[in-house]
């Protein structure tokens, strides 16, 4: 539990900056980070208990994505102003890194698993989201149809 703080806490204060830059208001800010904090603990819990880096990405997508949607609507804000700072901390810098730094110094087959880890990560992030946005997308326009008795078509 130990090795988990400083990952979490150094998440909790890039995403306020991170909010902080963007201008996003201190109580959005404070969502952004908390949420973040919360957010990255539970990749690294998923991590550890899975070793696939694929589905912890992606159920940490789910997880920020499922939270910054409710947020949103709580705060009425833009999703996206909440979405993208809690999505911060899982950026995949390292092996973007490492997958540059291999290709420099001539280990083409080292930068061939860190470009493939880079995709899984990317791919898992935005399965995440789509998947998510997609389905409220869905039962916003059901709960709309319900609503008004006839279809109204997308806004």
């Amino acid at each position: 539990m130990e090795t988990y703080m400083i990952p979490v806490v150094t998440a909790f204060f890039g995403t306020l900056g991170f909010s902080a830059y963007y201008n996003v208001g201190l109580r959005i800010a404070a969502v952004n980070a908390a949420c973040s904090m919360a957010g990255y603990f539970a990749y690294m819990m998923l991590y550890a208990r899975s070793g696939s880096i694929f589905m912890s990405n992606l159920l940490t997508a789910v997880i920020i994505t499922v939270a910054s949607e409710l947020l949103a609507r709580r705060f009425r804000v833009p999703t996206t102003m909440l979405l993208v700072p809690m999505l911060f901390p899982e950026i995949p810098g390292s092996s973007l890194y490492n997958m540059v730094w291999s290709l420099f110094v001539g280990e083409t087959r080292l930068s061939l698993i860190y470009g493939i880890e880079l995709v899984k990560i990317i791919a898992a992030l935005n399965l995440g989201i789509v998947l998510v946005t997609a389905l409220i997308k869905i039962w916003t326009n059901i709960r709309d149809r319900m609503r008004w008795g006839r279809y109204e078509g997308y806004r």
